[in-house]
């Protein structure tokens, strides 16, 4: 079935979130205007591809994706509420019309273990300021079952991810600025809606 970004963003836009987030996890989803802008960028590498999405919460890039037409995506997660969300996300698309090669699986990322590697890696993990370094767990799992990887990280941690890529055989070969749309859920939240700026990293191996 034939999809415009635009379809996609109303789409992801209507996906059940998160029932309650978890700080220490830095559980937020994506919204729909900054899931589409990413997709437009990283188009090329995830139609027909096989595809991971590491820290998936509920699903919205995992999803996206597949509605991108991935030829599979899988969600992965340490927290089992989230992926019964994704799944009830799942029933949702599917009572659309959407069919989707998607499945999820609940692990901690740094134990990850997979008998094959994915084409492309997408996600929107921890930018550490709950956990310090912990960007850098799910970057260096990025790097080791994928060789492509797209991601959103923090505003401004270029010269980091640079760094640290090349000290892992990679290297960043685009970058873009946008801003992700919060809805207030934790405490430290002071308006109802806030707009978070990040960057989005595509990032090969040498």
């Amino acid at each position: 079935m034939k999809i415009s970004f635009k379809e996609i963003e109303i789409l992801v836009s209507q996906l059940y979130g998160f029932d309650e987030p978890k700080v220490f996890l830095e559980q937020y989803e994506a919204d729909g205007k900054a899931v589409s802008f990413f997709l437009q960028k990283a188009y090329q590498d995830l139609f027909q591809r096989k595809v991971i999405d590491l820290g998936c919460g509920t699903g919205v890039l995992t999803f996206a994706a597949a509605l991108l037409d991935a030829k599979f995506a899988l969600g992965v997660d340490i927290d089992m509420s989230a992926l019964k969300i994704a799944l009830k996300n799942k029933d949702f698309l599917a009572r659309l019309g959407f069919i989707l090669q998607v499945d999820f699986l609940c692990s901690d990322v740094k134990n990850l273990y997979l008998k094959r590697k994915f084409d492309v890696c997408i996600m929107n993990p921890p930018f550490g300021i709950q956990r310090k370094g912990a960007d850098r767990v799910f970057l260096k799992k990025a790097f080791e079952i994928s060789d492509v990887v797209w991601c959103f990280l923090s505003q401004n941690s270029e010269p980091f991810v640079r760094k640290f890529s090349e000290e892992n055989e990679f290297r960043v070969s685009a970058s873009f600025k946008t801003k992700i749309q919060l809805r207030r859920k934790f405490s430290f939240h002071k308006k109802n809606i806030e707009f978070l700026p990040v960057d989005i990293y595509r990032i090969e191996r040498k």
